[in-house]
């Protein structure tokens, strides 16, 4: 075997290549916004306010964002 395709096989079984799926939901900003977001929401709906609709989108796509339920593109 040459020592290419040596070292191809070690870096194969290597975990440092091995695909890890990125869990969003598991960082402290992601669970901070899932917790607050609807909370801010409605308070402001009780003051008669609400967010821009692009402010609403962005935190909406977010919340969904690396979510296997919303898919995956």
């Amino acid at each position: 075997m040459s020592t290419s395709g040596k070292a191809r096989n070690d870096c194969a079984g290597s975990s440092a290549f091995r695909y890890q799926r990125h869990r969003l939901e598991k960082t402290l900003l992601y669970q901070l916004v899932s917790k607050h977001y609807p909370v801010f929401r409605q308070q402001l709906a009780d003051e008669g306010r609400v967010l821009p609709g692009y402010v609403q989108r962005e935190f909406e796509d977010y919340l969904k964002c690396g979510r296997l339920e919303h898919g995956f593109l």
